[in-house]
């Protein structure tokens, strides 16, 4: 891992630290709401056996998961990432500063539905190695449906918070229910932070 990267990792890994001991001080639209750190290093080491050179996000926050993608891939590899909070995006901007990544990655502000069907239907549609979904949990089905096209062959579809937290299990069982039922691909649950679904699309 750089040195750059693991040192804003470590930064905001106790910035989470705070949020949690502190939950209802910090307002919604401020905490972090990332991965945790062994969903990042769970993401770095799949990904650095992986390769992708193109990576989508779904949710970026303060782009504590998106730095675990850059540290895990190539100079030449490039990171589309989604954000609707432009607080949140300023303070990516920094960390992504930072961390000496900020030319690898792109970020998309707006509601993710409409970033994801302007990407779908744009004419030079760009093709994606891996997709990583964290965002608002009622619309994960909907997420999918939009990035299948934009998936190259071989490629990954994965999402957050398949276990926890639980007041978000109907929504996740209905993801769920929604993906097993997509022949295109084989899914699995990995029990890593707060629970993984990886869906790889069969040749």
């Amino acid at each position: 891992m750089n040195k750059k990267i693991a040192s804003v990792l470590r930064s905001l890994e106790r910035r989470s630290t705070y949020e949690e001991k502190n939950y209802h001080k910090v307002e919604r639209d401020q905490r972090m709401l990332a991965i945790t750190k062994d969903t990042g290093i769970f993401y770095n080491l799949l990904l650095n056996t992986h390769q992708p050179k193109k990576i989508l996000e779904i949710g970026m926050s303060v782009g504590y998961s998106t730095l675990w993608f850059a540290g895990s891939i190539s100079k030449k590899s490039k990171i589309i990432t989604i954000e609707q909070n432009p607080q949140k995006i300023e303070q990516a901007k920094i960390n992504f500063k930072k961390a000496g990544v900020s030319k690898m990655i792109d970020i998309k502000q707006g509601v993710a539905k409409d970033v994801l069907t302007k990407l779908s239907k744009s004419k030079s549609r760009e093709q994606f190695d891996f997709i990583f979904i964290d965002a608002d949990k009622e619309q994960y089905s909907l997420y999918f449906d939009l990035c299948v096209p934009l998936l190259k062959k071989d490629g990954i579809i994965a999402a957050d918070n398949i276990l926890y937290p639980t007041r978000f299990t109907k929504y996740i069982q209905k993801y769920l229910n929604h993906i097993h039922k997509n022949k295109r691909f084989d899914s699995v649950t990995v029990p890593v932070g707060n629970g993984q679904e990886l869906s790889f699309l069969k040749r």
